[in-house]
């Protein structure tokens, strides 16, 4: 699924620390939830999973080559603040559930009307909070989700310091399915959607002061997309948030923008 995320930059801010044990890794499901055994090789390793197996990688930050069973090389970038995500190499259909409301049980709270979609898996249609995910990596920065694959919802585990928070989940299709009390018969085959676009349709703003930090964001945006070291790719994060900052103090109206790289974790540069 490829996303166009619009930012509201008076809310919006980026976290520049990394959410694994080791600042120089990030957690990576490698996952074959199809029917088949797969074989891929990452970084020279081959890595041969099982059907509806998953394999757990601690990828560091910096360039990755992947190289699929159709002989098309993926090379992508972690970057320092990674919080991780999923390889895709089946293409499969990820549900996504980000309205799973929680509350203290001394707290009480009106949820508004979370957005209903439809989806589809095995065209067998659910109804409900769900998005569905089918990027080659699916990212933890762009999508973000407090629970993993296979990892079960546990509220007794929640910090009692959190009195009020919608939390979210990913689920692999077999998984989901699963917990429908439905057997996965991975008849939806799809072919890797790994084309790269670099759009960003630029706004006429009438407002000089609108237009000036605009144009610094997004060219924050192209440099971060560059950018291997991970101590510049940190000033860049800081830069941008002390610019939204800037920006909220002197207009205070908000603006949309789209940045391609900033939100990110991960991206693919280039493939062959």
């Amino acid at each position: 699924m490829k996303k166009i995320l619009l930012i509201l930059l008076s809310i919006f801010f980026l976290s520049c620390g990394v959410k694994n044990s080791n600042d120089n890794e990030h957690i990576f499901y490698l996952d074959n939830p199809s029917n088949e055994d797969i074989e891929i090789i990452l970084d020279s390793q081959t890595y041969r999973l099982k059907a509806r197996t998953f394999e757990i990688l601690k990828l560091k930050t910096g360039e990755h080559i992947a190289e699929l069973s159709d002989k098309r090389k993926v090379y992508f970038k972690i970057f320092e603040n990674s919080k991780g995500g999923i390889i895709n190499p089946t293409a499969s259909s990820y549900v996504f559930n980000d309205f799973i409301p929680y509350s203290a049980p001394n707290v009480f709270v009106e949820w508004s009307e979370p957005e209903i979609n439809t989806i589809s898996i095995d065209n067998l249609n659910f109804t409900g909070t769900y998005r569905v995910v089918n990027d080659f990596i699916i990212d933890k920065n762009y999508i973000g989700w407090d629970f993993d694959i296979f990892e079960e919802i546990n509220f007794n585990k929640i910090s009692p310091e959190i009195e009020i928070k919608l939390f979210s989940k990913i689920f692999n299709p077999y998984e989901f399915l699963k917990q429908e009390n439905l057997e996965y018969k991975d008849i939806n085959k799809t072919k890797l959607n790994l084309e790269i676009k670099e759009d960003y349709s630029i706004p006429n703003f009438e407002d000089k002061k609108v237009k000036k930090y605009v144009e610094e964001i997004i060219e924050l945006d192209k440099v971060y997309k560059v950018e291997n070291d991970k101590n510049e790719q940190k000033k860049i994060l800081e830069k941008y948030n002390t610019l939204v900052d800037k920006y909220i103090n002197e207009v205070g109206a908000p603006v949309y923008i789209k940045i391609l790289y900033l939100n990110k974790g991960v991206i693919i540069t280039k493939v062959e």
